[in-house]
């Protein structure tokens, strides 16, 4: 009977010991933050079980790459840090264990920079994005005044630059925002500063930038210019002057505030006619010529007709021209009704003062004189 019970605790130990020998290896995987911005550094931490010698943890990423490497303590926690281009999915891996995959995602590092708001003119918009990302797209958005008014998807230059404009029409307040998503990071945005539409006064004399970005303004409103230049001389004056008349404000050659103002939401001139072709028009009342094609109004000049009703209202067509000056000094004119012409003449007021001609500036009457043609039709009336 004793013999037995020996026997019995001599098997028990002889199993328990194959036991304890067969415990398999156990690793854990945390991480500081399942979210970081470029170029943070995320922690990866954990535990294995147990501690074998010699034997490190490994930290894979989703395609089974070996991302970093570390030894684990004694008491069988280990921790390093790590700063990922992109989000990715880390494995720890401990002899033959594996981890629970942790996720982290990537937030792109975005910078905005609006340089200014310029007023009939392009806002410029910069930025970056990081890290670089080959084929990238990014959203540029414009808001004015809080509200978002204009957006556009543009390509990342090398991976990492952003460039574009915006043409500014209205007056505000604007500010640029840039935002980065793609399946390889988080959504991440960056807003520039606020930049305000500046309205200078301008007047003869005057130059820069502005005063290019008036007269492109003028031209496209049909207020004829040879072309925008950075200078403010009597042609820009006079097709202010022309502007004004036709909005019916004061008939100033110069421009403040207001003026920039009704600028971005104008009148627009109309014909009296609509007929094919092209005509013109001399609008007494509003003291300009309008060039007509096909009933809208292409161009517009300023002109002073006749004092005291000597221009008379009605329609004719033009008989006769002269390229140079008549032998009354009247430049380039084309005749209409008896001696009555449209001719550039030195002095061109903004109201009635001519003899019965429609008097435009010296620097325009060759450009209108070819725009008529003997047997054209032209409209005058108040």
């Amino acid at each position: 009977m004793r013999t037995l019970t020996l026997g019995v605790v001599a098997v028990l130990i002889v199993d328990a010991g194959p036991a304890l020998a067969q415990e398999p290896p156990a690793v854990t995987l945390e991480a500081s933050s399942t979210i970081v911005s470029f170029p943070d550094e995320v922690g990866l931490s954990g535990t294995v079980e147990p501690v074998i010698e010699g034997e490190s943890v490994r930290i894979l990423d989703e395609e089974g790459r070996i991302r970093a490497e570390t030894t684990p303590q004694a008491d069988g926690t280990y921790s390093l840090r790590l700063a990922p281009l992109r989000s990715t999915t880390f494995t720890a891996q401990y002899a033959l264990a594996m981890s629970e995959p942790v996720r982290v995602r990537v937030r792109s590092l975005v910078t905005a920079r609006l340089r200014s708001a310029p007023l009939f003119g392009r806002a410029l918009v910069t930025g970056s994005v990081r890290p670089r990302h080959r084929g990238g797209r990014a959203e540029v958005r414009l808001l004015r005044n809080g509200r978002v008014v204009e957006k556009r998807t543009v390509s990342l230059r090398d991976g990492m630059w952003i460039k574009t404009g915006f043409y500014i029409a209205r007056l505000g307040t604007y500010r640029a925002r840039i935002h980065f998503n793609d399946d390889d990071h988080a959504p991440a945005w960056a807003s520039s500063s606020t930049r305000s539409t500046a309205t200078p006064n301008l007047t003869v004399g005057s130059s820069g930038d502005p005063v290019k970005r008036l007269e492109g303004r003028l031209i496209g409103l049909g207020y004829y210019l040879p072309k925008p230049d950075r200078s403010y001389d009597e042609k820009t004056r006079d097709a202010v002057i022309a502007f004004n008349k036709v909005q019916g404000r004061a008939r100033v050659g110069s421009v403040d505030a207001a003026t920039w103002s009704v600028l971005t939401s104008p009148r627009p001139a109309r014909a009296r006619h609509d007929w094919n072709g092209r005509h013109i028009e001399i609008d007494q009342s509003q003291q300009v010529v309008k060039v007509v094609d096909g009933g809208k109004v292409r161009w517009l000049l300023h002109t002073s007709t006749g004092a005291n009703g000597y221009t008379h209202d009605g329609l004719y067509r033009f008989y006769r021209q002269i390229d140079g000056y008549s032998g009354g000094r009247l430049y380039h004119p084309s005749y209409f009704h008896g001696r009555r012409a449209i001719h550039g003449w030195p002095e061109v007021p903004t109201y009635p003062a001519s003899h019965g001609c429609a008097r435009v500036p010296m620097w325009a009457a060759k450009w209108i004189n070819g725009k008529i043609g003997i047997g054209m039709r032209v409209a005058v009336y108040h």
